[in-house]
């Protein structure tokens, strides 16, 4: 008999390293505990690339709790959390507790392991580069014309994007400061909250953090305000499932690794309507890959997002930005699009198909699509 309930929402970014075995285990068990003490836990994923909140981010967010709250519950008490979490490799001379200030942290410069968003900038100009190379005809509420010129940029990201700027270094920027870019996000994310009269009562406790790929662990950078009893329990557990010899052999070496996945994943932010393990055990098979079941870090670029089922509205900056730099970039031309049933993933592909960037950089680089649903990969008799 549950006497409480919580809905923790993590926004973490779509590097492939960044989910190992450990983490799902340690969230199950973890989960299961609360469960016996009377707290019913939700944990949700939303995946972004470099972890920024951006407009479309902050309403993954308020979809996953309007949904919470039309499904939940109603007569018991409910807290809701949202943990913001960035990645990359600190110095050895960095402290490595659990909660760290800023200034005992020290960035590994240039390292691989670093979030590739810090050169988000770049990846902007990439595509600048390719809008203009490859002048595509875009035609908005029947009003046609042929990107070539910065201006006609300008006339594309306002016209589709609701975005009035520049694209390299305005509408995608790169990562100014890694160790404070958890913090920074979450500023953003209370600003928005504080503006929206649907979230604001609810009094949503959000926490902000680096997951250090030197030790695998997550480091505060928030003070350790708030005191979150769940999610610090499942962090606790995963530093202690890391010291196991098969951890470090089997899972943690892979997180250890520059990022090399072997393919990437749009799907939806609902655990319950999309699943990455599911999907990179299916790729794994598809391609005659050995599989021992556990699903290893450095496998999946995953980016998530509530409205990836909306064929007539665009992609966010960050999505475009993850997507490119995954196909240009790692080679990620295998790009696995994961609904929930045949007919949303359709739509997903559809929408892919009507951005004016995604299609180009689809076509541009011969993108292969492979069209998966939930309701396949979970059924043993119903293979995909």
């Amino acid at each position: 008999m549950f006497t409480e309930q919580e809905l923790h929402i993590l926004i973490g970014c779509a590097d492939a390293r960044d989910l190992s075995q450990l983490q799902v285990d340690a969230v199950v068990e973890t989960t299961a505990r609360f469960a016996q003490l009377g707290i019913d836990v939700e944990v949700q994923i939303i995946r972004a690339a470099g972890s920024f909140v951006t407009p479309d981010v902050f309403m993954d967010v308020k979809r996953l709790i309007e949904h919470h709250l039309r499904t939940a519950r109603y007569d018991l008490p409910t807290r809701y959390y949202v943990h913001i979490q960035s990645h990359g490799h600190l110095a050895e001379n960095s402290s490595h507790e659990y909660v760290a200030h800023l200034y005992d942290l020290h960035l590994v410069e240039g390292s691989p392991l670093n979030c590739g968003m810090l050169g988000a900038s770049t990846v902007g100009v990439e595509i600048e580069q390719l809008l203009l190379s490859e002048r595509p005809r875009v035609v908005v509420h029947g009003q046609g014309r042929v990107i070539k010129t910065e201006e006609d940029i300008r006339w594309l990201l306002r016209q589709t994007y609701a975005y009035e700027g520049y694209l390299a270094g305005d509408w995608i920027r790169s990562i100014d400061l890694l160790r404070t870019h958890p913090r920074k996000q979450r500023r953003i994310l209370e600003d928005a909250l504080h503006a929206d009269p649907d979230l604001t009562p609810l009094n949503v406790q959000i926490t902000a953090g680096l997951l250090d790929y030197s030790v695998h662990a997550l480091i505060r950078v928030d003070g350790g305000d708030p005191y979150v009893p769940f999610w610090d329990d499942v962090q606790a557990l995963i530093r202690e499932k890391a010291q196991s010899e098969e951890a470090k052999e089997l899972i943690l070496a892979h997180q250890s690794e520059k990022q090399k996945p072997l393919a990437g994943l749009l799907s939806l932010p609902d655990p319950q309507r999309s699943s990455r393990t599911a999907a990179a055990g299916w790729y794994l098979d598809h391609r005659g890959i050995e599989n021992n079941g556990a699903y290893l870090p450095n496998t999946v670029f995953n980016m998530t997002g509530s409205s990836f089922d909306m064929p007539t509205t665009p992609f966010g900056p960050y999505v475009i930005a993850g997507f490119f730099y995954a196909v240009a970039h790692l080679g990620l031309t295998d790009q696995m699009v994961l609904g929930y049933d045949h007919s949303q993933t359709q739509r997903m592909l559809r929408k892919i198909h009507n951005d004016p960037i995604l299609s180009l950089v689809v076509k541009k680089f011969g993108v292969t699509l492979l069209p998966l649903n939930h309701v396949d990969l979970v059924s043993s008799d119903q293979p995909v």
